[in-house]
């Protein structure tokens, strides 16, 4: 009985293990926006000055951005200052993000 609770331990905290590795490398730091994460499938479709627009299918102007997408953004360090309909403001160490999500689109403009 404990041989099962062992394997069954360690096959959890193997798939857990790689689900989480396989999320956190889906995202890479952007050092125009002061290395805030952007999905790697994202496509970039306009980048201006402060201002950058990718196409991305898991962006829902309903339901904002996906739970992952937060937590990896937590875990570089951003904390949420605020939410407006689609936009929600990030900040960390002085600088400022307005991450808009709209169906399949990312708005990123750096304040």
């Amino acid at each position: 009985m404990k041989n099962k609770i062992s394997i069954a331990m360690i096959f959890t905290l193997l798939i857990g293990g790689i689900l989480f590795f396989t999320t956190y490398f889906a995202y890479e730091e952007n050092n125009k926006f002061f290395n805030f994460p952007i999905p790697k499938n994202a496509e970039l479709l306009n980048n201006k000055a402060d201002v950058a627009i990718y196409n991305w299918s898991k962006a829902s102007e309903e339901d904002g951005i996906p739970f992952m997408y937060e937590i990896i953004i937590k875990s570089k360090g951003w904390s949420k200052a605020g939410r407006e309909g689609a936009s929600t403001y990030y900040e960390k160490e002085g600088h400022r993000i307005d991450l808009i999500s709209q169906t399949d689109q990312l708005t990123l403009i750096a304040k």
